[in-house]
């Protein structure tokens, strides 16, 4: 009998709680999707960020994402055997050395695009995350938590992405559109679909369109309308666009401005409702009927009916009760 491997949930559910971090989320910064560079003329514009870098790499994006939930303080760093890592990635899930060679390979990956630093610890190697831009010129940066600070933007991942078995169902072009759809951070967002801005996330547009396809068929997207934009490349100078909305468990990204948005339209939402109330209240108080003025409309329908010889008519109070001041 052979002896029992760990599979590939398992491992991650292993190297979840052992993150120990509350909430079930952990942070990525907006930079990792799209970087702040310098334009052809030296003026600051946005680029593609390391993500773009991985888009041939799905293992290697797996295991990064598996470093950022797990480090969580000290150096960042965490220490565990190639054979867990190999399967938690699904990377290479039976317990033999070639589990290292194969891993190996992908950290090797993260490292030249300085996302990740390898330190021999004892005969392990110690992963220590480095800050989310990757490299800078020819260095990478230290990593430090997010603050949410303008510049230092940050979006969170729930670990429902593994527990819900979305790192197989998705295919790159969703994990791609996914990640840079949570870091717009507002409840309803557009997602450039042209070529420029494709180009701005480090995504083609092919790739852009295959990931919301994907996303909307999972129904993890959800498209809401469309909103007019300026788009000086038009004829008009505007363009209609799709907007859209995450789905749970990722739309947990809201901005604190998006948050005092969405209060102050919810306050004149019920203003507005308060107002529509009150003047149907007010309009109804003016056409109100008094207890005796119904009375006097009552009797005076029976007495037309019995100058005609018809029979009375029935008081509101109820069927067969006698008008006030009549026989029963």
């Amino acid at each position: 009998m052979g002896e029992r491997v760990m599979t590939q949930e398992e491992s991650i559910e292993y190297l979840l709680r052992r993150s120990q971090r509350k909430g079930d989320t952990f942070p990525i910064r907006r930079e990792f999707i799209q970087a702040r560079v310098e334009g052809r003329l030296g003026e600051p514009t946005t680029g593609p960020g390391p993500l773009s870098d991985l888009l041939r790499a799905p293992h290697a994006l797996e295991l990064l994402l598996l470093v950022y939930a797990v480090t969580t303080g000290g150096d960042f760093g965490v220490t565990e055997r190639s054979q867990l890592w190999g399967r938690a990635a699904g990377i290479y899930l039976l317990a033999d050395r070639k589990a290292s060679m194969a891993v190996s390979r992908q950290w090797q990956h993260l490292e030249k695009l300085g996302l990740i630093e390898r330190r021999q610890h004892g005969r392990l190697k110690r992963i220590i995350k480095r800050r989310e831009c990757g490299l800078v010129g020819e260095s990478s940066e230290a990593y430090t938590v997010p603050t949410g600070a303008k510049g230092d933007v940050y979006f969170r991942v729930p670990f429902a992405y593994w527990r819900e078995g979305w790192h197989q169902k998705l295919d790159m072009p969703g994990k791609a559109v996914l990640l840079a759809a949570m870091s717009r951070r507002r409840e309803t967002f557009t997602l450039p679909q042209d070529t420029r801005g494709a180009r701005a996330l480090g995504l083609s547009r092919h790739t852009v369109t295959r990931g919301i396809d994907e996303l909307l068929s999972h129904e993890l997207l959800v498209k809401t309308g469309a909103e007019e934009v300026v788009n000086v490349r038009t004829k008009r100078g505007y363009e209609w666009v799709n907007t859209y909305q995450l789905a749970k468990p990722f739309n947990i990204n809201l901005s604190n401005s998006e948050i005092e948005r969405l209060k102050a339209e919810r306050l004149e939402v019920e203003r507005t409702e308060d107002e529509r109330l009150e003047a149907k209240y007010q309009t109804l108080k003016e056409v109100e009927l008094t207890a005796e003025e119904v009375e006097l409309l009552v009797l005076g329908g029976n007495a037309r009916r019995k100058a005609r010889g018809g029979g009375r008519l029935r008081h509101p109070g109820g069927p067969g009760q006698a008008s006030p001041g009549q026989p029963g």
